[in-house]
C-alpha cells in the first residue's frame, strides 16, 4: 500500500508551480520559514492547491494519479473501499443490553432488514451480547440501539431506540432483534446491509468490521482473512464460566482485523460492503494478537430467516428451532438393532459415526454400517456426497456443490418441513441423485 506523505505532495506541487511560471506558492501559511508549516496539511488541502493551478475541473482522481502515482486500479480500490465502509456505517448499530440486577452488556449489531416507512427493522447480533445466565432472567429487560454518530452518550434517550430480542441461539452464538415503529429510524440515514452471495470466503481476502469497540462508539478496522474455516471452543455462560459441559464448538472465520470488547455482534464485511460473517470472539491469551473470529455468513444468512419465521408465527421470543438432518434407513442385524434400542434411523452429520470426511476427495462419505432398505431414496455405504438441492414444490430453495463439509451443514439450515432434499452422490463410477429422508431436531 502506498504511503501518502504531505511532504511528497508539497514537493510535487512546488515543482509544478515552477514549471507553470508561478512566482509564489498559492497556499496561505505554508511559507516554510520554520520548516513545519506544511506538515499538518491534508492531501485534500494540497488538492485544493493543485486546483488553483489546473482549474476547478481538476479532479481528485487526476490529482492522485499526477502527484502520488496512483494507478486507475488502485484508485478504484481505494475509493471503492471508502464508499463501502461509509455505507456499512449506516447499517451498523451499537447495542446496550440492560439486565435485571443492574448489569449492562455493550456490543454491536447490523441491520439486515429495514422498512423506513414503518420504522421497522431486524438486527443481527451475538447471542452472548443479549444473554446472561447469571441473572434472574437470562435475557435483558431493555435493549437500546444507537446509530452511527448517536452512540456517544448511552443515557441520551433522544438518540436511542428500543429493540426486542425475538430469537437467540447459543449453538450458533447468533441473536435476532426486532425494532417496531420507531420514528428515529424512519428519519435516519440507516439502511440494511446485504449478505455476500458467495458461500466461500478465501484466505487473504480483504475484510473490515464496524463495531462498538470498548463501548466507545462505532469505528471501522480493516484486515484480511487469515484462515477461511476452523472450529473454536467458546463458553458464553456467565454462571458456568470455565465449565467444559457448557462449551460449544463454533465454526468460524479467522481474521487479523482488530477486534476488541464491544465488537461482538458487528458484521465482518468484504471490500464490496457485503456481510461475510458476524464477529463473535478473539483470542485473549497474553501476547497473542491478530486472531479474531466471526460466525460465517453462509450459516447466519440461513439461520436468520429461521429465527424470523419462528417469531412471526408465534409473536414471541424463541430460543429453540428445528434444524434439518438427512437420515438413512439402517440395515443392521436384529442383534445390532436391539443393542441400540428403538433407534432405526441414524443422523448423517459431521460428528456422527454414520459418516466421515474424505479429505483427499473433499467429500462426505457414508460409512459401512449405513445403507438402505429401498434403493429408491437411500444412501449407501461408500457414497461420496457431491451436491445438495432443496426444493419447495417447483421453487428451488438451495442448490449447492458440496466440496467443503460446511456446505452440507449450512445449506441444511435452509430446509423446512415439507421440503424435498436431493443428495447427489458418486457411487463407484456412477453419479446418483438420491431423495434423502429428512428429519428435524431442535437446537437452541
Amino acid at each position: 500500500m502506498k504511503k501518502i506523505f504531505a511532504t511528497i505532495a508539497a514537493t510535487c506541487l512546488s515543482a509544478t508551480v515552477l514549471l507553470c511560471g508561478c512566482s509564489s506558492f498559492p497556499f496561505s501559511g505554508s511559507n516554510g520559514r520554520d520548516g513545519v508549516d506544511g506538515k499538518n496539511a491534508s492531501v485534500y488541502e494540497y488538492y485544493e492547491m493543485a486546483k488553483t493551478i489546473h482549474g476547478n475541473d481538476y479532479t481528485i482522481d487526476q490529482f492522485l494519479k499526477d502527484y502520488l502515482s496512483y494507478t486507475s486500479d488502485e484508485l478504484e480500490k481505494a475509493f471503492g473501499l471508502q464508499g463501502s465502509i461509509n455505507r456499512s456505517l449506516r447499517s451498523a448499530v451499537s447495542i446496550a443490553a440492560q439486565f435485571n440486577g443492574g448489569s449492562t452488556s455493550l456490543g454491536s449489531g447490523v441491520i439486515v432488514d429495514l422498512n423506513k416507512e414503518s420504522g421497522d427493522a431486524y438486527v443481527i447480533t451475538n447471542c452472548h451480547v443479549i444473554y446472561n445466565d447469571n441473572t434472574t432472567h437470562s435475557y435483558p429487560r431493555n435493549v437500546y440501539l444507537y446509530l452511527y454518530g448517536q452512540d456517544t452518550d448511552y443515557n441520551d434517550e433522544d438518540n436511542r431506540f428500543d429493540a426486542t430480542v425475538v430469537g437467540a441461539s447459543i449453538a450458533y452464538d447468533i441473536a435476532l432483534l426486532k425494532v417496531t415503529g420507531n420514528t428515529l429510524l424512519k428519519n435516519s440515514a440507516a439502511e440494511a446491509a446485504t449478505f455476500a452471495t458467495e458461500e466461500d470466503i478465501y484466505l487473504g481476502e480483504e475484510v473490515y468490521t464496524i463495531g462498538n469497540a470498548e463501548g466507545q462508539g462505532m469505528s471501522a478496522t480493516r484486515g484480511i482473512v487469515t484462515k477461511d474455516r476452523e472450529a473454536i471452543a467458546l463458553n458464553i455462560s456467565s454462571r458456568y464460566e470455565g465449565r467444559s459441559d457448557h462449551t460449544y464448538y463454533y465454526n468460524v472465520i479467522r481474521t487479523d482485523t482488530t477486534i476488541n470488547e464491544g465488537n461482538s455482534g458487528g458484521a465482518l464485511f468484504n471490500s464490496k460492503g457485503e456481510i461475510v460473517g458476524v464477529i463473535n470472539s478473539k483470542t485473549d491469551e497474553d501476547g497473542v494478537e491478530g486472531m479474531g473470529y466471526a460466525i460465517p455468513a453462509s450459516a447466519v444468512k440461513r439461520l436468520y430467516p429461521l429465527m424470523r419465521e419462528s417469531y412471526e408465527k408465534s409473536n414471541s421470543r424463541n430460543t429453540k428451532f428445528d434444524r434439518a438432518h438427512f437420515v438413512v434407513e439402517s440395515d443392521f442385524s436384529k442383534a445390532e438393532m436391539d443393542s441400540i434400542g428403538s433407534q432405526s434411523k441414524i443422523q448423517v452429520k459431521s460428528t456422527a459415526s454414520a459418516s466421515t470426511w474424505d479429505s483427499e476427495n473433499n467429500r462426505l462419505v457414508i460409512n459401512e454400517k449405513v445403507s438402505v432398505i429401498r434403493d429408491s431414496y437411500g444412501l449407501k455405504a461408500g457414497d461420496l456426497i457431491t451436491h445438495i438441492k432443496i426444493t419447495d414444490g417447483a421453487t428451488v430453495v438451495a442448490d449447492m456443490d458440496v466440496t467443503r463439509l460446511y456446505h452440507l451443514n449450512d445449506t441444511l439450515l435452509a430446509a423446512r418441513q415439507g421440503n424435498t432434499v436431493i443428495i447427489t452422490v458418486q457411487r463407484g463410477q456412477e453419479t446418483v441423485a438420491v431423495t434423502a429422508n429428512i428429519t428435524f431436531t431442535q437446537f437452541s
